[in-house]
């Protein structure tokens, strides 16, 4: 399943680097999006580097899916960020896993500088290798994905002000 979704920052590029690199704000998106446990890696200077994310959530999907993944997941968020254009841009491999279970997403992170402003996008694919319910697993997944953003969007509005 393909999987798109951007937000807007009303921040030079520059800043919402520093953000996404700031490990506090990577703790403060695990508590937000209701992580019980999570442990968060930054190794990043201007030059790009290595953010990766372990957390453990409340499983959110339907109740015939919780047969198999239970009542909690462990999703794993490693991004690869590459070095800044003059206008600040960059871009990142991406890749989800949840642990333990057939469910990986795989592809960019993009923060597209606008001058005072910037464009944060990911495009991605979402696989879960289950015969017959993988489709309606993906689409939860993909839901609740789409809600950890918004809610890392929120906080990213209040600390770029």
């Amino acid at each position: 399943m393909k999987f798109f979704e951007q937000h807007q920052y009303e921040a030079p590029a520059d800043a919402v680097w520093a953000m996404l690199t700031d490990r506090a704000f990577r703790d403060d998106v695990c508590r937000a999006t209701g992580a019980t446990q999570y442990d968060v890696d930054v190794a990043a200077d201007h030059s790009g580097g290595t953010i990766s994310v372990r957390r453990v959530i409340e499983a959110r999907v339907a109740e015939a899916a919780k047969r198999f993944v239970g009542e909690t997941v462990t999703i794993v968020q490693s991004e690869q960020w590459g070095p800044a254009a003059a206008d600040g841009s960059r871009s990142a491999d991406l890749r989800l896993d949840v642990e333990g279970q057939p469910a990986k997403m795989t592809g960019t992170h993009a923060l597209i500088g606008q001058g005072a402003s910037t464009l944060f996008e990911v495009a991605a694919d979402l696989n879960v290798s289950i015969p017959l319910l993988g489709s309606r697993i993906e689409k939860e997944i993909a839901k609740a994905v789409s809600a950890g953003l918004a809610e890392e969007y929120k906080l990213g509005q209040r600390y770029l002000v």
